[in-house]
Formats: C-alpha cells, sequence, structure tokens
C-alpha cells in the first residue's frame, strides 16, 4: 500500500513537472518581444535617473545650479530610447501613456532625492527655502551646528541645544541670534 501512494505521488510530480515544462515553452513571441521591450524600457529608465543624479551631483561639487544642458541631455537620451523600444513592437503601453506616466514618475523620485539630500544652499544670512506650506518669512537655510544644510522655521525655535541628536525629532540644532536652538525642519 505505501509502494502504491509512494508510485501515485511521483507521477503526480512528474506530470506537476512536465506541464510546466510545456507550459514554459509555449511562451508566445509576443510575450518574448513584450519582455524584451520592458527591459529596455527599464535600461532607460535607470539611465535617465543615473544621468539626472550625475547633473546633480556636479552642481553640489561646483556649488552651482544644475546645467540646464546636462538636463537636457539625459531627457533627450531618454526619449531615444523609449521610442526605439517602442518601435520594435510588443511594448505595453497603457493609453498611449507609459512614457509620459514613467517620466513624471522618474522626475518626482530626481526632485525627492534631491530635496531629501540637498535641502537648500546656506548663506550667512539664510536663503528662504522650504515648499509653499512651509516657507515663510523666517523659514531659512541654515548650517546646523554639524555644518550640514537645513531648512528651518526660525518662528518656532524651542530649547537651547549642542547637536542635532539633542533635538526632538523632525527639529535640528541652528544657530538662531547668536545661540544654538532646536528649530522645526521644514521639509
Amino acid at each position: 500500500m505505501k509502494d502504491e501512494s509512494m508510485k501515485v505521488t511521483m507521477f503526480v510530480l512528474l506530470g506537476l513537472v512536465l506541464g510546466a515544462t510545456a507550459a514554459h515553452a509555449a511562451v508566445s513571441a509576443s510575450s518574448r518581444r513584450a519582455v524584451k521591450c520592458a527591459e529596455a524600457k527599464i535600461r532607460a529608465v535607470r539611465r535617465k535617473v543615473d544621468a539626472k543624479l550625475a547633473c546633480q551631483a556636479v552642481a553640489v561639487r561646483k556649488r552651482t545650479a544644475i546645467n540646464p544642458l546636462c538636463i537636457a541631455n539625459a531627457e533627450a537620451a531618454f526619449l531615444t530610447a523609449f521610442a526605439r523600444a517602442e518601435v520594435k513592437g510588443g511594448c505595453f503601453n497603457p493609453n498611449g501613456e507609459s512614457e509620459t506616466r514613467s517620466e513624471g514618475a522618474i522626475d518626482g523620485f530626481i526632485a525627492d532625492i534631491g530635496s531629501l539630500l540637498i535641502p537648500c544652499s546656506p548663506s550667512l544670512a539664510g536663503t528662504l527655502c522650504g515648499p509653499s506650506d512651509c516657507s515663510g518669512s523666517l523659514t531659512v537655510c541654515l548650517a546646523d551646528v554639524s555644518g550640514a544644510p537645513v531648512c528651518a522655521d526660525t518662528t518656532d525655535c524651542g530649547q537651547v541645544c549642542t547637536s542635532d541628536a539633542t533635538c526632538e525629532a523632525g527639529r535640528a540644532c541652528v544657530a538662531v541670534l547668536g545661540e544654538n536652538r532646536c528649530c522645526d525642519i521644514c521639509e
């Protein structure tokens, strides 16, 4: 009885393996084209992200604005690669908007990364900064006690501090009127 049960189990497993193999072999040419197209589009997205982040890195290193020609070159290379992938056919392109939607998502990602890593450019007097919902007259870019730039709302500074670690979450230790205080970070 045990041997018979084992044989049945083996036949079932063999059937599953053979069925899966046959299904895998039946992948159509159109689905292979769709996979190749998706792969090409993903490579184009990666290149655009890499190129735009490189543009930002150069601007940070040189302490200048991002070169618009650098951004334009990244955009052009992306559009060319995306168009090449589309021409070959088989691409998944819902409502003909995959390029536009991809571009918007990439640009949003680049902006988010930029604001996380480079929130602002500090000056001695402080430079106005922050999104529109928090860029009041006293929301300025200052260097915190470690020297990192931070967009701080100086209208609501609390306790005296020696480092960011002594401040509550969402606050940074910045020099305000000659004294280090914990101020709200405007993100």
